[in-house]
């Protein structure tokens, strides 16, 4: 009996055993005594209630863990210091150092819970930035206190006593600074002095009555790109006294302002509106939201960033309290957000905007119709306002998918653009629902009688495909579709401006048909126009490293075809050639024939004339030039150019070429030129080392010629003096010897009488 109860026991102890060893399996693996300081802090916050043998699966939800990059092991990530439920208890202490949570990227401390010297407990840099959120702060912290190197992020739920200056010492990567409530302790929790915060990004905190703040915003705060005030300014508040806001001028970095005023609208302090604000340049969005801020004038918000984003909500009728109209101007190409407002819309010019959004508003007004850019907007949503009377016809010129006029008190007849297209057209959508006379969303379009394109737009196109031609009209809608030809449309402004697209092509009396979807079945649109005819500018010379060319270059070749040059010379009988599609050159097109081919030089003394004849789509160019087979510089030996740079012309022999193909540089450095002809050149050149002889080149038409010219130095005028007049320059040896040999004297007879 004792064997078999000795047996039993032996097999107790082994089942045990493998518990606990599976057990100890199914441990996640911290690194150092990660897991033993851990359980600590669960004991110290819960009195002992509570154990975190294996931090990372416990169930209170106090630590995550992360697994080290290369290695089989964790490390505590983030620690979130509460009260356990099951303790039982309210507050509680922790005194364990988090010296050893070395990759610790965040840490939250509750309300109920107490860390003592807090900063003192952290490490001084981590590999990993770190972020503390403390929900209430009143422990004194030190000045001298160490904050860790890589403290990226601090926020206060509730704060009662001083911020350390340290806070913002020249080691700190503090970015992110946020304030939430300020506790009414009688301490002032901005410090007074502080080092420049030179990392400081981002920083959101409110301002009370009874709270003061930076001495010196522009200081503390020049170097954020984020502000967030929250103003409490209810007069209701107990033994609330009036307060000033900060003057934020100088913030060369911020782009987000934010002004949040708590009140309950009826007790509110009212401030007036910065307007150093106005002239900063970087700013992108500035928001005001809650009744405490006014223009006591007129408010130029232009000069902010292109593009910025103004922001007024539960505030407009305050803040637009001023007299003019309009008497606010937004940032160019700035949007406009408006939110439960009450004001006249006559107030603000929108020629700016490309971005309007006005919702939830009780404006009992009609549309905004005055200095609008309707082309340039983007969204212009205007719903939900109680807005009345009808749609203003400039309305139609709003691009598709734009407006956005719908749950107001809109009435009558809408402009006839709309009833082109029908209630169902998409730029139609935006103005349901409303109770307009005959117009609904099942409304078909309109006969639509008050269509037109006009026809006076230039029917002339280029050759190379770059022709935009600007057409006019009236109700052609928003969109169209190709029905014959090449060209395409686009829609500039609807209903307004459209351009004609012109592709490459040659040739006269081309037709092009667009199909616009307005009227019952659409209306066909006939264009007309005519390719420009070829027009021969200069010829040029062009040598490559595997050939050479003749270059004619001009305007309104062909750029897909065969372009028919036909050269002719007084002595010697025509030739025709079958040149090549153009090329698109810097200025003008190019038709390239090889030079082999052309054998104009052989033929030709300097100085003949010969004509060159271009034919393109039917349309033909001549024009006559004197042949060159060089360029010279007649005057090069008696000009002297000046050291310090400047104008000069030279004279000589030049083919008739635009000035377009002329390149000239002066120690290899090119030049500007200012006239150009046949006999003369006139360039801006640069400034030289010193004076000396330096290589001037010119390039005309592929033709070189190069010279060395003489650089001189600025002759220096020196003033000139007569010794009669009785005095010298200042610091002429003329004049301190005499000085000094006089106050010798004195001083002399001066001693000699003391004595």
């Amino acid at each position: 009996m004792k064997k078999r109860n000795s047996f039993l026991f032996i097999i107790f102890l082994c089942l045990i055993c493998m518990i606990n060893i599976a057990s100890s399996q199914n441990f996640i693996p911290l690194h150092g005594d990660q897991d033993k300081i851990a359980d600590k802090i669960c004991q110290q916050i819960s009195q002992g209630a509570v154990q975190c043998l294996d931090p990372c699966k416990e169930s209170y939800e106090i630590f995550t863990c992360k697994l080290r990059p290369n290695t089989d092991k964790y490390d505590i990530d983030t620690i979130n210091l509460k009260i356990v439920p099951s303790s039982g208890i309210e507050t509680s202490e922790v005194i364990e150092s988090f010296v050893q949570f070395s990759h610790l990227t965040k840490l939250t401390i509750t309300e109920e819970i107490t860390v003592r010297d807090l900063w003192g407990k952290l490490l001084y840099e981590y590999p990993s930035p770190l972020e503390i959120y403390i929900v209430r702060q009143m422990e004194k912290m030190p000045d001298n206190l160490t904050m860790p190197k890589r403290l990226w992020k601090l926020t206060f739920g509730k704060i009662g006593v001083q911020m350390p200056s340290n806070m913002f010492n020249v080691t700190s990567d503090l970015e992110f600074l946020q304030i939430d409530t300020i506790l009414n302790t009688g301490v002032n929790v901005f410090p007074a002095k502080h080092p420049e915060p030179k990392s400081l990004k981002t920083f959101i905190g409110p301002i009370t009555y009874y709270s003061n703040f930076f001495p010196y915003p522009s200081y503390a705060l020049q170097f954020c790109e984020t502000i967030r005030l929250r103003v409490w300014n209810d007069y209701s508040g107990t033994n609330y006294k009036d307060f000033r806001l900060p003057v934020l001028s100088n913030l060369l970095y911020l782009k987000d302002l934010t002004y949040e005023f708590i009140n309950n609208d009826f007790t509110a302090q009212i401030f007036t509106f910065d307007y150093a604000i106005s002239s900063n340049k970087a700013l992108k969005s500035l928001t005001i939201t809650g009744k405490g801020m006014r223009m006591t004038r007129d408010l130029d918000l232009s000069n902010l960033a292109k593009g910025a984003h103004i922001s007024i909500d539960r505030s407009c009728d305050e803040f637009l309290a001023c007299g003019s109209e309009p008497c606010l101007k937004l940032p160019v190409d700035g949007s406009l957000y408006i939110n439960k407002c009450n004001f006249t819309l006559s107030k603000i010019d929108f020629l700016n905007a490309v971005s309007v959004t006005i919702l939830n508003n009780n404006l009992a007004q009609n549309l905004p119709n005055l200095r609008i850019n309707y082309p340039k907007l983007t969204r212009f949503d205007l719903g939900d306002s109680n807005f009345a009377g009808t749609v203003p016809n400039e309305y139609c010129l709003i691009k598709e998918s734009v407006l956005s006029v719908g749950n107001n008190r809109l009435s009558g007849v809408v402009p006839s653009c709309f009833g082109c297209v029908g209630g169902a057209f998409v730029a139609s959508q935006g103005l349901f629902p409303n109770s307009f006379t005959d117009f609904s969303e099942s409304a078909a379009p309109t006969a639509c009688e008050t269509f037109q394109v006009f026809d006076n737009y230039s029917k002339v196109a280029k050759t190379d495909g770059s022709s935009v031609i600007t057409v006019y009209g009236q109700d052609f809608g928003w969109t169209s579709t190709t029905k014959q030809g090449d060209a395409s449309i686009n829609i500039i402004v609807p209903n307004r401006q459209l351009e004609l697209v012109i592709p490459k092509g040659v040739g006269t009396d081309l037709k092009y048909v667009a199909t616009f979807p307005v009227g019952p079945n659409g209306i066909d649109k006939e264009f007309t126009f005519s390719y420009q005819q070829p027009v021969i500018r200069y010829y040029s010379f062009l040598k490559t490293d595997t050939a050479n060319f003749f270059v004619i270059n001009g305007d309104g070749f062909d750029y897909q075809g065969i372009n028919s040059v036909e050269i002719e010379k007084s002595e010697f009988p025509k030739k025709t050639y079958d040149g090549p599609s153009a090329d698109v050159g810097a200025t003008y097109g190019e038709i390239k024939l090889p030079l082999d081919d052309v054998i104009i030089d052989n033929e030709l003394a300097s100085g003949a004339v010969f004509k060159i004849t271009v034919t393109v789509g039917g349309q033909t160019s001549t024009q006559q030039f004197t042949y060159y087979d060089s360029i010279t510089i007649s005057d090069v030996d008696t000009i002297k150019l000046h050291t310090i740079g400047g104008v000069q012309e030279f004279k000589g022999q030049f083919p008739p070429v635009d000035a377009s193909a002329v390149q000239v540089t002066v120690n290899n450095v090119p030049c500007d030129i200012r006239k150009y002809s046949e006999t003369s050149i006139e360039i801006a050149y640069p400034a030289v080392p010193g004076a000396s002889h330096y290589p001037i080149k010119i390039v005309v038409g592929g033709l070189t010629a190069g010279e060395l010219v003489e650089f001189i130095e600025l002759p220096t005028h020196r003033p000139t003096f007569d010794p009669n007049d009785g005095w010298m320059p200042t610091g002429s040896s003329s004049t301190l010897l005499p000085s000094f040999f006089l106050i010798f004297i004195i001083s002399s007879l001066l001693i000699i009488k003391l004595f």
